[in-house]
């Protein structure tokens, strides 16, 4: 017997291995493996990672034939009511601010000042009791059927208030060469149509306007003014 027999021979008998048949398991995963499975949610888009009990939880809630997120499933995103939700998001200002002025050669913006831009329209925005705000990702959803005229209801024009001050707080004078207004007034058309109409676009269901015509920036590679509709504060990182 050669020197690598003896030493294969050796091996094998101090790994003890064994020939192991693998059998499909009858019951679904459990525990830390399931936590990995993710959903799309019907109403808000997230896609979400959950265990199949949570799962299960959120559809014998909902009862409906689509899934929805724990998040919809707790503000009742599922019911009829949700008609009278208009969900918006200021997603691309951050979006612009990453990728146009801190991300870019020139760089005229810190990391830090963006996030403390985020939280500051965080904290303004849930002063009104009708906007709702999922961080994960970064929607505002507005509750219109307490708007309108009436003792118990608040006029539109509260709600146009709060987006402005929310819009104020980026300082979009400082860092844009347009006029903001203009900025402003696709979020106040969008929302006067949508409390008269309860209407959006099919392909614009969330209210996110961009910053084109009054932002002026080269962006990186592969980033448009567009794809700032989709950014998202977690994607931030330090350069």
């Amino acid at each position: 017997m050669s020197v690598i027999q003896v030493a294969w021979y050796l091996c094998m008998n101090l790994l003890n291995l064994q020939k192991v048949k693998l059998k499909p398991a009858n019951d679904p995963p459990v525990g830390e493996l399931s936590d990995k499975i993710h959903y799309e949610c019907h109403f808000c888009g997230k896609t979400c990672g959950l265990s199949l009990e949570n799962r299960e939880i959120c559809e014998r809630i909902s009862g409906g034939d689509f899934f929805y997120c724990p998040f919809c499933v707790r503000h009742d995103y599922y019911t009829k009511s949700s008609q009278h939700i208009l969900p918006l998001s200021f997603r691309s200002v951050m979006g612009y601010f990453y990728h146009a002025l801190y991300s870019n050669k020139v760089r005229k913006m810190w990391l830090s000042e963006i996030k403390d831009y985020e939280s500051e329209h965080v904290k303004i925005g849930l002063q009104s009791p009708i906007f709702n705000y999922d961080p994960d990702t970064c929607l505002w959803f507005i509750d219109f059927s307490k708007v309108g005229h009436g003792r118990k209801k608040v006029e539109v024009e509260e709600v146009l208030k709060t987006v402005m001050n929310i819009l104020a707080c980026f300082n979009l004078y400082e860092h844009l060469h347009g006029n903001p207004n203009r900025f402003y007034e696709k979020y106040r058309e969008a929302i006067v149509k949508f409390h008269e109409n309860r209407y959006r676009p099919n392909d614009r269901r969330f209210l996110i306007p961009t910053l084109t015509t009054v932002g002026n920036a080269d962006f990186p590679k592969g980033i448009t003014m567009e794809s700032t509709r989709d950014f998202l504060p977690n994607k931030m990182r330090t350069k």
